[in-house]
């Protein structure tokens, strides 16, 4: 919903001076925000022909016949991406290159020449390198031309950017070197929010700057080049501690959410315990069970570093346990249990 009543009045005069046929009315969604004239007009002229096309399929229609479906995501990925500045669209397959030609017919007559067969025997990713940018895309650092890098942490609550100057020699001294880093890592910056689609709560932690214009110039940046996005995205000024907050529309679900699934062994957390400190709070466990009556045997299914260790390094508190409460202790190790996980059995006499 688009809230700004500025905003507003600026879509309706703009929308008042369309000439549109009879019978057809128009409705703005929030992907207009803050788009041009020229974007706008683009877009009515697409669906005009659009619906030109539909019915002139219906008169040639038989009864039940499919006229309009929803577009695959070819189709859709040229509808939200192709403008005037694109010169070529490169396509490997025939049939798709047949449903992309008869699409840019439909959307844009005049630039059905750029779209082109690939006809390579090499493999169109391998020839342009796309695995390596994929990869960047799933990768939480990102290289920066000048030896700087930028590091992207998705959390719960906010989406983290820290800038880190790295090996850059991008300036004489300390302040010119951030100020060039930063200017850097903006452009980056916005451009990884669009390629990983990630929506929320973005803070960035900029090298430190003293200089004030330094600092306007890459708020600037930033939010020219955030201009690209369909996503409304509001950013914040530099904080003195050097942060810059900014949010950015949700979409759908990120790149990342869609591609990965949440590690079983750490549940996203990105760590697991040590092998001591696992090993020693299974000995606790152990001890805390066969401190209650009756308890004549423990069985455990550990993984097999941790039974090791305990075999190994404990193997003196685990006989103490043994001869102090009367009990037989029997761990077995097994590689096939994630690591922090195992099971301990503690058998009675009327268990047997």
């Amino acid at each position: 919903k688009i809230e700004d009543e500025k905003e507003r009045q600026r879509l309706k005069s703009i929308m008042r001076k369309f000439k549109l046929p009879e019978g057809i009315g128009y409705i703005v969604r929030t992907a207009a925000l803050k788009q041009s004239k020229k974007e706008l007009s683009r877009d009515l002229n697409r669906l005009l022909r659009m619906w030109k096309d539909i019915k002139e399929r219906v008169k040639n229609a038989s009864t039940f016949s499919l006229i309009h479906k929803e577009q695959d995501i070819c189709l859709s990925t040229l509808r939200d991406y192709f403008t005037n500045e694109t010169t070529e669209v490169l396509v490997d397959d025939k049939e798709t290159f047949a449903k992309v030609k008869n699409y840019m017919k439909v959307i844009s007559p005049r630039h059905q020449r750029r779209v082109k067969l690939y006809k390579e025997k090499r493999p169109i990713f391998a020839h342009y390198e796309l695995e390596k940018q994929i990869e960047t895309i799933y990768s939480n650092n990102v290289r920066l031309k000048s030896g700087g890098s930028i590091v992207i942490d998705p959390t719960e609550a906010l989406i983290s950017i820290d800038v880190n100057s790295g090996g850059s020699r991008l300036g004489k001294n300390v302040e010119s070197t951030a100020f060039n880093t930063n200017i850097e890592a903006a452009s980056e910056i916005a451009r990884q929010l669009r390629l990983r689609d990630m929506g929320g709560l973005v803070v960035i932690d900029f090298i430190d700057m003293r200089n004030k214009k330094h600092i306007r110039d890459v708020e600037k940046l930033l939010r020219e080049d955030t201009k690209k996005d369909r996503a409304k995205i509001d950013a914040s000024h530099i904080s003195k501690f050097g942060l810059l907050e900014l949010s950015r529309q949700r979409l759908r679900s990120s790149i990342e959410s869609r591609s990965y699934q949440t590690c079983q062994y750490c549940q996203g957390r990105g760590l697991i315990p040590s092998v001591e400190s696992a090993s020693v709070s299974f000995l606790r466990q152990i001890w805390m069970g066969i401190s209650k009556k009756g308890v004549i045997q423990v069985k455990g299914a550990l993984p097999l570093e941790i039974t090791t260790y305990l075999q190994n390094k404990k193997r003196k508190e685990l006989a103490e346990l043994e001869s102090r409460y009367g009990v037989d202790i029997v761990l077995k190790g097994d590689p096939s249990i994630a690591p922090g996980n195992g099971k301990l059995e503690f058998l009675k006499e009327n268990d047997s």
